[in-house]
């Protein structure tokens, strides 16, 4: 009787196991150097929407920060060839909201930020995580004038407040995709 039972519970597994799916293969994304123009330039996307009628342009995530996000954003319009650029921010802390409302860059430049959301992450007994979701609205000159230097640039709100970087090498690959 003992091996009866094991025996069916044996074939049971074995049924059970062969309807499980497979685990998707992850493509492990390019190793990037950040200090190569040419590999963050590879590792730009650009998609087209026919349906906007836009071209969109997106940098791969250059902050130091393993839950934050820092990277720029394009799009082209196929009216008039126009450029619109971003700095895209996704700050990520523990805490109150940081409730970010202004942005300046090191040179003393006020930049026009947008917030796209604010998001709860998850919360335990002592503190919630928190994300704020921005844009940073940059021209294709303010880029260009400092590809040289890079742009570090602050965020800060009644809240709290953050500083974030773009290095140079960074501006130019986009650039160099994004014309």
């Amino acid at each position: 009787m003992k091996a009866l039972i094991t025996t069916l519970l044996t074939i049971g597994v074995s049924i059970l196991a062969g309807c499980a799916e497979p685990e998707p293969r992850i493509t492990p994304r390019p190793k990037i150097n950040w200090n190569d123009v040419q590999s963050i330039a590879s590792a730009i996307s650009v998609q087209r929407d026919d349906l906007k009628k836009t071209t969109n342009f997106r940098g791969p995530n250059s902050s130091k920060g393993i839950l934050d996000t820092v990277l720029l954003r394009a799009w082209k319009s196929d009216e008039g060839g126009g450029f619109s650029y971003q700095i895209y921010v996704i700050d990520f802390y523990h805490g109150d909201w940081h409730f970010y409302d202004t942005a300046s860059d090191s040179k003393g430049n006020n930049l026009v930020i947008k917030l796209n959301s604010r998001d709860v992450s998850s919360c335990d007994y002592f503190t919630c995580g928190h994300q704020e979701h921005l844009g940073i609205d940059v021209s294709q000159e303010y880029l260009e004038k400092n590809q040289e230097n890079g742009i570090v640039f602050k965020v800060s709100g009644k809240g709290g407040e953050e500083t974030f970087n773009v290095p140079s090498t960074y501006i130019k690959a986009f650039l160099s995709v994004a014309k």
